[in-house]
């Protein structure tokens, strides 16, 4: 089967090229980092022989690399399901609202997500099965001072794919979303605290195996529904108060 992984080489995206390339199937690869793109689609060859199409683009620049994703999958087969570990951060995202900044974060976060699910989802829905795949963040459980645009977008995106999966059900594609806490990749690198942090090979593993299932909204780790029932419960007298 064949795959693409918008922003696969970052932390999440990497361990999802490893789990699907292991499993035995073709990827299409997307990230902005082309030398680190190059040494992932060797290794992914050689360690599993799987047929991996590199394509170095940011999705900040707009939705031409689409026409280069599509281009890529033709020359494999026929697509059967893409996944979606972007997001960005900043630390200037802290409530001052820079135009620039907040567009920026729109965009990677939810815009280039939205965009790219939907370019396919046609294409998609003429497969036996396919499935689509975002990536979502526990910041997102409510809105907060501190990486008000990353939430916010996020948010957005949560409630996006929950509508796709509702357009979806009863079609043979799959609409899964995964909610991540604190995970030990580099975006969480220097992080303090007691909540232990998710592997992200880990995931890229379950989400594999699951690939298939109507799963729907999955917390990983786990725990971290019931932190989030918790936060939502919180009164505005006293989360506004708050500082996290």
């Amino acid at each position: 089967m064949i795959y693409a992984i918008i922003g696969a080489s970052a932390g999440v995206g990497r361990a999802l090229a490893s789990a699907f390339a292991a499993a035995g199937h073709d990827l299409v690869l997307v990230s902005s980092d082309e030398r680190d793109l190059r040494a992932m689609t060797s290794d992914l060859a050689i360690r599993h022989g799987a047929r991996v199409t590199a394509i170095a683009a940011d999705v900040n620049d707009g939705d031409d690399y689409l026409d280069r994703v599509a281009a890529a999958v033709r020359t494999l087969g026929a697509l059967d399901g893409m996944l979606f570990p972007l997001g960005a951060t900043d630390e200037g995202d802290d409530g001052r609202f820079d135009p620039g900044l907040v567009g920026a974060l729109n965009r990677v976060n939810y815009e280039a997500v939205v965009s790219a699910a939907t370019r396919f989802l046609p294409e998609l829905r003429a497969r036996p099965r396919a499935t689509l795949v975002a990536f979502g963040s526990v910041a997102a459980v409510r809105g907060r001072g501190r990486n008000v645009a990353y939430s916010a977008a996020k948010r957005a995106l949560q409630g996006f794919f929950e509508s796709l999966r509702h357009a979806c059900a009863g079609s043979r594609v799959r609409v899964q979303f995964y909610v991540l806490g604190y995970m030990e990749t580099e975006q969480a690198r220097g992080l303090q605290s007691r909540i232990p942090k998710g592997d992200p090979l880990a995931l890229g593993r379950r989400v594999c195996r699951d690939v298939h299932r109507d799963v729907g909204v999955v917390y990983y780790p786990g725990f971290w529904r019931l932190l989030a029932v918790g936060v939502r419960a919180v009164p505005w007298s006293v989360y506004k108060r708050m500082r996290f």
